[in-house]
């Protein structure tokens, strides 16, 4: 089994409800990276619940990746 990143970029978050519910990190512009699972994406913001169950949002201009770990058989 291996592992395998997809990246979004800002132009691939907005309005992807494929995000929701799914434990990802992102990379603000500052380069903070942030860990957490995606409670709600809008057309402009994004909101990430970390593991202390502290709520965060980030808008699109904040953001300059998000990326998530897939596990692949391969």
């Amino acid at each position: 089994m291996g592992k395998r990143q997809i990246i979004y970029r800002p132009a691939q978050i907005g309005g992807n409800q494929a995000l929701v519910n799914r434990e990802v990190n992102l990379v603000t512009r500052e380069l903070r990276v942030w860990h957490g699972v995606v409670t709600s994406v809008g057309s402009s913001e994004i909101e990430l619940k970390d593991a202390r169950k502290g709520k965060h949002t980030f808008t699109l201009e904040q953001i300059d990746k998000i990326y998530d770990e897939v596990i692949t058989d391969y």
